[in-house]
């Protein structure tokens, strides 16, 4: 199709993988296609089957066919778990190379793999977009990260932290935090009248980002001078076997069951070693928790230290127990915390984030 022929307002989103699965990312960019659906546009959210970006081996090959497989079988490859717009066109793809995906005016990489492929694209760099949603070093070494902030396209990030990474990769960017849904989440349960107590935390099979690990070894140590602590837990993966017996684990709870989770909990923890602009923490805080958490860019939009939250080093276990056990302890502290996060939060709507998207796009 020539491009004088293309629909002015449509766009292609290019994702990582399957969107089978509930993900942070995931949902933030099926957010803004719900409201470009909404505002007019011709919305394609395309899935690869692979994303290889460098040297291919029949190991990555076979691990690939492996993981994928379960995901793209008929239409298991859909974001099921997200209400996702009718109109909205989900399309399987074997790659991203130019001439399998839907010809439209604008396209959008989602992620550090995508974002090579777009840019082999021989259309106007103006047409090109890229969501930079974390500081993807987990899936290809250094310097394929930084090296894609030189791309010629207009780039996008969730948190300041890779605002600055971009622009010292010498590169203009917008920077768009993540909104939140204000009528899913609030707070139905005084935070006053909460028992300090209980805390809760997201389990992720990710452990060497999420640090799950050492979200459960601060709690056990809390657990030595609060004996009533109670854990509430929720992720996708099954209940892990690893799992101590008094916390209780809550696969893909529906909304309002996480929203009631949040509303019963009164310190949110989280201890990842990077992030982007992660949603559990600030999803608890417009539900009224205090938030302990590592000292990291991902969080530091929200987490400010002695304002909102109480930080702590990536992997120490023991100062994360100690945060723990200190807002457990200290009712007031806690209270105010979680006011002061609540009231912050506020700013983040959804309304914000889409319009600043749709002028970038449509800069």
């Amino acid at each position: 199709m020539k491009e004088k022929n293309l629909i002015a307002k449509s766009i292609s989103f290019f994702m990582p993988g399957s969107g089978k699965s509930p993900s942070g990312g995931y949902k933030v960019i099926y957010e803004q296609a719900n409201r470009l659906v909404i505002d007019g546009w011709e919305v394609y959210i395309v899935y690869p089957v692979h994303t290889f970006i460098r040297k291919i081996t029949l190991r990555n090959i076979l691990g690939t066919i492996k993981r994928y497989l379960e995901g793209f079988t008929g239409n298991s490859f859909k974001a099921k778990w997200f209400d996702l717009d009718s109109r909205i066109h989900e399309i399987k793809v074997f790659s991203l190379k130019e001439h399998n995906v839907p010809k439209t005016r604008f396209y959008c990489a989602t992620s550090l793999e995508t974002s090579y492929y777009l840019n082999e694209y021989k259309i106007p760099a103006d047409n090109k977009i890229y969501y930079i949603q974390g500081y993807e070093t987990w899936n290809a070494p250094e310097p394929y990260t930084s090296n894609s902030y030189k791309f010629d396209m207009k780039k996008i990030a969730i948190a300041p932290y890779l605002v600055e990474k971009v622009k010292a990769a010498g590169s203009d960017v917008s920077f768009i935090p993540n909104g939140f849904d204000f009528d899913a989440f609030g707070i139905d349960n005084p935070i006053e009248n909460r028992n300090p107590h209980i805390g809760m935390m997201m389990y992720a099979s990710n452990n060497d980002i999420k640090r799950c690990s050492d979200m459960i070894a601060a709690f056990e140590k809390t657990k030595a001078n609060i004996p009533d602590l109670k854990v509430l837990v929720f992720g996708v993966p099954e209940k892990p076997k690893k799992l101590p017996e008094w916390f209780e684990y809550y696969q893909q709870p529906e909304k309002s069951l996480l929203r009631k989770l949040y509303n019963s909990a009164a310190v949110f923890v989280a201890a990842s070693r990077t992030e982007g602009m992660a949603l559990p923490p600030a999803e608890a805080f417009i539900c009224g928790c205090a938030l302990c958490c590592t000292n990291i860019g991902g969080f530091g939009i929200y987490a400010i230290e002695n304002k909102t939250a109480l930080l702590s080093p990536v992997f120490d276990i023991d100062k994360l127990a100690e945060n723990i056990e200190f807002l457990m302890a200290h009712d007031d502290v806690r209270i105010q915390f979680a006011k002061a996060g609540n009231e912050l939060m506020q700013q983040f709507t959804w309304e914000k984030a889409f319009e600043k998207f749709k002028k970038v796009v449509e800069k």
